[in-house]
C-alpha cells in the first residue's frame, strides 16, 4: 500500500480523474473488495475533514503522502541493505486504516467520532420469505455486496406493492445514507421513528448516524437523546453522545 493508491482515492473524490480513469477505478472497486473497503475508510475520513477542517483540506494530500512515505512505503532507498517487504493487495484495508489513524493523530487530536465507526456493516437476510430470484433476494444480494444504488432499486420495487414494510424501509434508508441521499433517508427514518414498528428506535439511531455523516452534530445529539433506555441501541447511543 503506497501513497499512490491514497492519492488515487483523493483524485477520484475531487473529480480529478479522466472519464476513462474514473471508469477503471470504479470497476476495480467492484471487483476488489479490499480496495473498496480501504476506499470507504478514506472517503469517510475525507468527508469528516471537509466538514470540520476545511481550512486544512489543501494540506491533507501532502500530509498523507508524507505519512505514507514514513510509515508504509518501502520504495525509499535505505541507507544500508535491508529486507524489503511490500504489502499485498489484500492488505489495502489495513494500510488505509493505519494511514487514517496516523494522519488523524498527526493533524488533530479532537477525537471526533466518525460515521464509519458506527455504520451498519452486517449482512441482511430477506430471502427466506420469498426464495431466490425475487426482488427480496436481489435486494439482499445487492445490499450485502455494498451495491447500494442497485439495492435501492429493488427496495423500491418491493415497497411499490408493500409500502408499509418497515424492515425494507429501514434498509433502504441505510442504503440512501451510503449513497449520500440524505433528505430521502432522513424522511424514511423520521417516518419510522414516529411509528410503532420494531424499527422505531433503530430508525432514530440511524437517523442520528445520518446527521453525524452530514456533520450536523446538534441534530445528531437531539436524535440520540430520544433513544430510551432498554432500546437495542441505547448503550451505543449514550457512548456516541459522550464523544460528541
Amino acid at each position: 500500500m503506497d501513497e499512490e493508491t491514497l492519492l488515487l482515492f483523493d483524485d477520484y473524490l475531487q473529480g480529478a480523474l479522466s472519464p476513462e480513469a474514473k471508469k477503471t477505478f470504479e470497476s476495480r472497486l467492484k471487483t476488489e473488495p479490499a480496495l473498496n473497503d480501504a476506499f470507504i475508510i478514506f472517503r469517510d475520513v475525507n468527508q469528516h475533514l471537509s466538514h470540520h477542517l476545511s481550512e486544512e483540506r489543501a494540506a491533507f494530500k501532502d500530509t498523507l503522502k508524507t505519512v505514507a512515505d514514513q510509515h508504509l512505503d518501502t520504495s525509499v532507498a535505505p541507507k544500508k541493505p535491508v529486507k524489503v517487504i511490500r504489502f499485498n493487495p489484500w492488505k489495502y484495508a489495513i494500510a488505509a486504516a493505519v494511514i487514517v489513524l496516523i494522519g488523524l493523530t498527526f493533524m488533530f487530536s479532537s477525537g471526533d467520532p466518525l460515521y464509519a465507526d458506527y455504520a451498519f456493516n452486517e449482512s441482511i437476510s430477506l430471502v427466506e420469505r420469498d426464495g431466490e430470484g425475487t426482488a427480496f433476494a436481489k435486494a439482499e444480494t445487492a445490499f450485502n455486496a455494498k451495491e447500494y444504488q442497485e439495492a435501492i432499486t429493488y427496495f423500491n420495487a418491493i415497497l411499490a406493492s408493500d409500502d408499509a414494510n418497515a424492515e425494507v424501509q429501514y434498509y433502504k434508508g441505510i442504503a440512501l445514507v451510503e449513497v449520500e441521499k440524505y433528505d430521502e433517508a432522513d424522511a424514511i427514518f423520521s417516518q419510522l421513528a414516529d411509528g410503532n414498528t420494531l424499527y422505531k428506535h433503530k430508525a432514530t439511531w440511524y437517523g442520528a448516524l445520518s446527521k453525524l455523516k452530514q456533520g450536523d452534530k446538534q441534530a445528531c445529539k437531539q436524535l440520540l437523546e430520544k433513544i430510551p433506555a432498554g432500546a437495542e441501541d441505547h448503550e451505543v447511543a449514550q457512548e456516541l453522545l459522550k464523544k460528541l
